[in-house]
């Protein structure tokens, strides 16, 4: 289900309203998005940056490009049309982004999630 608040779009799981992720995981498109747990790995698809106080969008089979800058992110996000021109098409990844942080994460698997306390430089949160 979409969700619209202002000019950011907001996927929240009808399964996991009010719940949050422990812990939480990024992923490729391999894994399943949702409410992640230890025997449930999921990639989370509602995060929230504490750093910026922005969501977090996601955008499947797609990479962020090399170039990428914090002023890029800062002056595009939540647009579409303006982030796609920093967008490379990568099957089986999933480019995540806020304003501040971004990364890609490419899954051969389900086992290749990445458990967000493991990156320190994200503030991203269930």
């Amino acid at each position: 289900k979409s969700k619209s608040s202002g000019n950011t779009s907001v996927r929240a799981s009808i399964q996991g309203l009010g719940k949050s992720c422990s812990p939480v995981y990024l992923g490729g498109t391999a894994a399943p998005c949702g409410i992640g747990t230890n025997t449930s790995q999921r990639a989370c698809d509602h995060l929230r940056c504490i750093a910026c106080d922005f969501w977090v969008v996601s955008y499947d089979d797609y990479m962020w490009d090399k170039s990428c800058d914090y002023l890029f992110f800062r002056n595009n996000m939540p647009e579409f049309h303006k982030l796609k021109t920093k967008l490379v098409k990568k099957k089986g990844t999933r480019a995540y982004a806020c304003q501040c942080s971004w990364r890609s994460i490419e899954d051969l698997s389900i086992e290749d999630l990445t458990d967000l306390q493991t990156d320190q430089q994200l503030r991203w949160v269930c």
